[in-house]
């Protein structure tokens, strides 16, 4: 057996708001694990989405899924045109070829855990946030979403 990969060497806590900020789109985005991390399984995200934010637009992954927990507060998701409302301890599938978008219309923070299969996401979270900082060039942004398997929904 390998000792030196992550996964195998050590476990470890990762702690809220802890791992690689890849904050974009208003929201903070945190890396807690990637694909690396567990030997090519899934990523692990926590998003810290803020109070009467606004959230991505309505957008289709092609290669992954993804499954939300509400850690805390509350967010409001959109599923192939059905609305779901999770409260702390929910969970929502969302698979991939699905369109669907998240915000929190909601005076309160929320925090989404998010497992994403199989990994890569943190990839195009990364080039997101290397993109010129101020208003968001939506070209730019598609170009970035098009590289790693998602689109706008149209």
């Amino acid at each position: 057996m390998d000792t030196n990969t992550p996964f195998e060497r050590k476990h470890h806590a990762v702690r809220s708001g802890e791992g690689t900020d890849v904050g974009a789109i208003g929201l903070g985005i945190f890396t807690r694990l990637t694909g690396a991390d567990t030997k090519g399984a899934y990523s692990l995200f926590e998003y810290v989405v803020p109070p009467l934010l606004g959230g991505p637009p309505t957008h289709i992954h092609s290669r992954e899924d993804e499954l939300f927990i509400c850690a805390q507060g509350r967010v409001a998701i959109e599923l192939d045109g059905e609305e779901y409302v999770l409260d702390q301890g929910d969970s929502l599938l969302m698979p991939r070829g699905v369109p669907h978008m998240f915000h929190n219309p909601f005076t309160e923070e929320a925090r989404i855990v998010a497992v994403v299969s199989p990994p890569g996401l943190e990839k195009y979270y990364q080039e997101l946030s290397e993109l010129p900082p101020g208003p968001r060039d939506m070209r730019l942004v598609a170009q970035v979403m098009e590289r790693h398997g998602l689109s706008l929904r149209k």
